[in-house]
């Protein structure tokens, strides 16, 4: 009966830690989950950004499509992908930009 008393007042200790959590954070989490969900995206937007020219250079040389059509791919990919985190994060036409991710996705 001891044991279970414990248990019991360590459940409702821990229920009541949860609900404080949850009360303080529960206006980032769903910021915080959209962000989980874009980070690829978005980590691969910035290193395009980042890396603009060897990007460019490795389409051309990959392809051999030329440096128009590698900086058009590369162009794409970054406004694509950094547009539409940027769409999901603010809540703005969100299935628009998850279907300018799911293009960028096949165009990869």
């Amino acid at each position: 009966m001891g044991t279970n008393l414990v248990r019991n007042e360590l459940l409702s200790k821990a229920e009541d830690i949860a609900d404080e959590v949850y009360k303080r954070t529960r206006i980032i989490l769903p910021t915080m989950a959209r962000l989980c969900l874009i980070s690829t995206f978005l980590e691969d937007g910035i290193r395009m950004w980042v890396q603009w020219s060897e990007q460019r250079e490795y389409m051309d040389m990959s392809w051999g499509c030329g440096k128009f059509l590698a900086t058009m791919f590369v162009l794409v990919n970054l406004i694509g992908q950094l547009g539409g985190c940027v769409m999901v994060l603010i809540q703005k036409k969100v299935t628009v930009a998850c279907g300018i991710l799911f293009f960028i996705v096949v165009l990869q």
